[in-house]
């Protein structure tokens, strides 16, 4: 499976109001952005008019650590393993700027490792 990011869309199996394996039964499939990523898999937006049992609300304290985007705060999101992903729904082409968190369609990294800062960071650095 390819490396998903921030802004990609999953397909997940829902039963019960559970995500639950590729391969068991299910009430419906259902798709989810992914919000954050790390080595052991992925937090997930939950909108308010899904019930899923195991989420959390993203606090400040969730949002800073996981570099998860602000409009995400006080939002649901759940954990899940990249296993429990039945299909990957949508790719962003693109990346998103570390500094300003604003995303860039069609941006290519333009840093030595591989990251990409936008034209106004680059330029106006903000004031801190």
């Amino acid at each position: 499976m390819t490396q998903l990011k921030p802004g990609d869309r999953v397909n997940c199996r829902v039963k019960q109001n559970t995500i639950v394996s590729p391969y068991k039964e299910c009430d419906s499939i259902t798709t989810f952005e992914i919000v954050s990523t790390d080595k052991y898999g992925y937090y997930l937006y939950v909108p308010p008019y899904i019930m899923l049992k195991g989420t959390v609300k993203a606090d400040r304290y969730q949002c800073k650590r996981l570099e998860i985007n602000k409009k995400f705060l006080d939002c649901d999101i759940i954990f899940i393993q990249s296993s429990m992903i039945c299909k990957v729904h949508s790719i962003l082409d693109g990346m998103s700027c570390p500094k300003c968190h604003e995303f860039y369609e069609m941006a290519s990294p333009n840093q030595d490792d591989g990251t990409f800062i936008c034209w106004s960071c680059r330029n106006y650095p903000p004031y801190r």
